[in-house]
């Protein structure tokens, strides 16, 4: 019996980070524990000095609720709710709030939809196996030919950015969304050859049946996914990420934010270990880019100084 407690406690998340952990499991609190988590997130600051009763009286619950919500985030006590919350707003208070007050609608949205973005990225920070991905960008860089896969409005959106990270590196890569696609690209994959997907759920068949194809076949598979999913089962390299979604399905889901920074973070580990290859081929883009007006130029890649101006109708 006392291996099975131990066991279990082993298994609960880490409670330091209680910003991450109140948006991971509010869904999951009773209708009482969440008025005590709105009541916090409205002003993290302004919980840390409040008093048990306080923080009752505001949430309209009675001291007891409070004490199991503080349990639901994983501390012992009030006392170890307020610490934790305060260590959270010592080391991550700039991304938790901004000096900016928004009086009108707009803002106030803006405000909540950028907020979540930053906590999704912070929380997918603190959650990263570096060592995985850094296996995932060996891969990457080593590969004679990658694919990407994923369906959804989401992963769908995710493959086509990652794509454009990757073959700006002079890489040849591919994506697809179909599912009988993802199938035959699969069944020409070899030995040198690297399958990424990508999916929130994990549990897409289509997806899921593709990487075990490729896999058969002797390709590296790399999933970026939740753990303990098909997908996370079967692929070789797993990037597990758990962000949780909100109840309100007219904003984006925050999972997109933090699946973006991590395919950023790979594709820069890429170029770093593609060298001046790499950096050659992101160099010509650039030039061409900037030459048309579309891009920025760079003192590495202005070509003005050497090339006549030219007309374009795009």
């Amino acid at each position: 019996m006392a291996r099975g407690r131990g066991e279990k406690q082993l298994q609960q998340p880490s409670a330091i980070d209680i910003v991450s952990r109140i948006q991971r499991i509010e869904s999951e609190l009773s209708p009482s524990e969440r008025r005590v988590a709105q009541i916090v997130c409205r002003d993290y600051e302004a919980a840390t000095r409040m008093t048990i009763a306080d923080l009752a009286r505001k949430a309209k619950v009675s001291q007891p609720t409070v004490t199991r919500f503080c349990r639901s985030v994983g501390c012992a006590s009030f006392a170890e709710f307020k610490i934790n919350l305060a260590t959270t707003l010592t080391v991550a208070a700039a991304y938790l709030k901004s000096d900016r007050i928004f009086n009108d609608d707009v803002g106030q949205l803006a405000q909540t939809i950028m907020m979540r973005a930053a906590s999704a990225v912070r929380e997918c920070l603190d959650q990263l196996d570096t060592q995985v991905v850094g296996q995932a960008i060996d891969a990457l860089a080593g590969s004679r030919r990658i694919d990407l896969y994923g369906q959804g409005g989401g992963s769908a959106a995710m493959i086509e950015d990652a794509k454009l990270r990757l073959f700006r590196l002079g890489l040849p890569v591919s994506a697809y969304v179909d599912g009988h696609q993802q199938r035959m690209s699969a069944a020409t994959l070899k030995p040198g050859d690297a399958v990424f997907a990508i999916s929130n759920s994990g549990r897409s068949k289509p997806v899921v049946e593709a990487v075990e194809i490729a896999r058969s076949f002797g390709a590296r598979t790399i999933a970026m996914t939740r753990p303990g999913t098909p997908l996370a089962k079967a692929a070789d390299i797993v990037i597990t990420i758990t962000i949780a979604e909100g109840n309100n399905v007219l904003v984006p889901t925050p999972s997109r934010y933090a699946h973006l920074a991590v395919i950023d973070t790979i594709a820069a580990g890429v170029a770093a270990k593609l060298g001046t290859k790499g950096r050659e081929a992101l160099r010509r883009v650039r030039y061409t880019l900037a030459r048309i007006g579309v891009a920025i130029p760079t003192p590495v890649t202005d070509p003005t100084p050497v090339m006549p101006v030219h007309e374009h109708q795009e």
